[in-house]
């Protein structure tokens, strides 16, 4: 399980260097977010309902039930972050706020590989305590 966890920290690691969305705001260009700077600012989307976030904090505990050797709770964990994150595929295309006084409009366009290397850092977790109650 141990290893598993590493793999996960990894895949979370990269998926913050890679382009994560792409976006759309009125009177700019369409922008490429990188999941580093999505982590940063996505905890502020609960306030336009965009909740895909937080399946970061999930997965935290879901790694640290991991890690206290709780595989049947890591697993749930992992398939909560997993079901949370692709609350992201409800958002594509929607208007959001693209700031505090609501005068500009953002919308994602599509998820880019960063995305994809997230979703997987918290598919790891189920897939490993599932092998792990195997043995």
């Amino acid at each position: 399980m141990k290893s598993a966890l590493l793999v996960s920290l990894v895949l979370y690691g990269a998926a913050c260097c890679l382009p994560a969305l792409a976006l759309r705001k009125t009177g700019s260009p369409d922008d490429i977010m990188l999941g580093l700077r999505a982590l940063a600012v996505g905890w502020s989307g609960i306030f336009a309902g965009v909740l895909g976030w937080y399946a970061n904090p999930v997965w935290l505990l879901g790694l640290v039930l991991g890690a206290l050797r709780k595989p049947t709770a890591a697993a749930i964990a992992g398939v909560l972050a997993v079901a949370i994150a692709c609350t992201v595929f409800s958002d594509l295309g929607r208007e959001l706020p693209g700031d505090e006084g609501n005068i500009t409009k953002t919308a994602i366009l599509r998820v880019l590989p960063g995305f994809y290397v997230w979703l997987a850092s918290f598919l790891v977790l189920p897939v490993a305590a599932f092998l792990q109650r195997g043995k």
